[in-house]
């Protein structure tokens, strides 16, 4: 049997793609249906439908605003704004509990055969904590007003981090992730309906991606891109990977054949995490960062932007 811990986005949807495969599988998860997820909510909508519709899932019935102009915006520049190409924001917290109904959860109890799926997220509760684990700071108000309209990003300086915020329908998600909690204030300044924060993992970890029956998908190995701190596309691929991978190969020797194909998707990952730490030291203008340059631009317009890349350069070099 296939055990599934953690039934967030990607524990949801390797659940449904499993499922209605015929595999034998269960889902647990303590969290309670409703609770309000920390999460910017904002994803690419193409693609994000394409996955959806594997699971029989509508994505355009959750979607809350689509971008019709993005702004980056940084301490060495007052703001440039970008296309949109399917970026937006939807009703996370509803698409979830809606993908869970129907499903028994049980609580998951180790047994010989068994394959665990840990899909718990930060805490990789499954798996074990790693030593080079890098995580960041977050703080996100759920608010009835904004002083930005639409799309907004504005980049810290030194690379340390990025506020946001987006339109959610008639509201909005403002949120600012961080090395250090003294970036908050940007957020505070607001009138909070709801608060989230949590950590957010940034390093590429992928070690382990499994071990013995253990198999991590999602921001359990460290799919969130370290650039823009998107995790939700990214996740979700890891769970599709997974699913292709169980469906071709069965479970022997899962570990070791998943492990190959999640390196071989994501591991320009693990050179944008060290783009940005060059960027952090003040290491900006080094070969390594040039060559990294297209996966930065690789990474923002998968998330839904049509991306220049030469003014967030500036931003640092200055």
């Amino acid at each position: 049997m296939i055990k599934i811990a953690g039934l967030g986005i990607s524990g949801i949807y390797l659940y449904h793609r499993l499922r209605n495969s015929g595999f034998d599988v269960s889902g647990y998860d303590p969290q309670k249906d409703n609770y309000y997820n920390p999460c910017g909510y904002a994803t690419n909508e193409f693609k994000m439908s394409e996955y959806m519709s594997k699971i029989n899932i509508d994505f355009k019935d959750y979607i809350l605003s689509r971008a019709e102009s993005i702004t980056f915006s940084g301490n060495n520049f007052t703001g440039k704004t970008l296309t949109p190409n399917g970026l937006c924001t939807f009703d996370k917290n509803k698409l979830e509990t809606d993908s869970r109904k129907g499903i028994k959860r049980q609580i998951i109890a180790q047994k010989n055969g068994d394959i665990i799926i840990d899909a718990t997220g930060i805490s990789r509760s499954y798996l074990g904590q790693n030593n080079a684990d890098i995580q960041y700071k977050t703080l996100e108000y759920l608010t009835e007003e904004s002083n930005f309209p639409d799309f907004y990003f504005y980049f810290l300086p030194r690379g340390r981090g990025y506020f946001w915020s987006f339109p959610l329908g008639n509201k909005f998600h403002i949120g600012i992730g961080s090395r250090t909690t003294e970036d908050f204030y940007m957020v505070r300044k607001y009138k909070k309906i709801k608060v989230a924060s949590r950590n957010i993992r940034m390093a590429p970890l992928f070690n382990p991606v499994w071990k013995g029956n253990i198999i991590g998908v999602g921001e359990a190995i460290g799919t969130v891109s370290p650039l823009t701190g998107e995790g939700i596309l990214p996740s979700i691929k890891s769970a599709e990977i997974l699913f292709d991978c169980i469906s071709k190969y069965g479970t022997q020797n899962l570990g070791e054949i998943y492990e190959e194909k999640i390196g071989k998707e994501f591991g320009y990952y693990a050179k944008l995490a060290s783009m940005v730490s060059n960027i952090q030291k003040g290491n900006i203008v080094k070969i390594e960062n040039i060559r990294s340059i297209k996966y930065a631009k690789k990474t923002i317009n998968e998330f839904g932007i049509q991306f220049n890349i030469l003014p967030f350069i500036r931003h640092f070099v200055k």
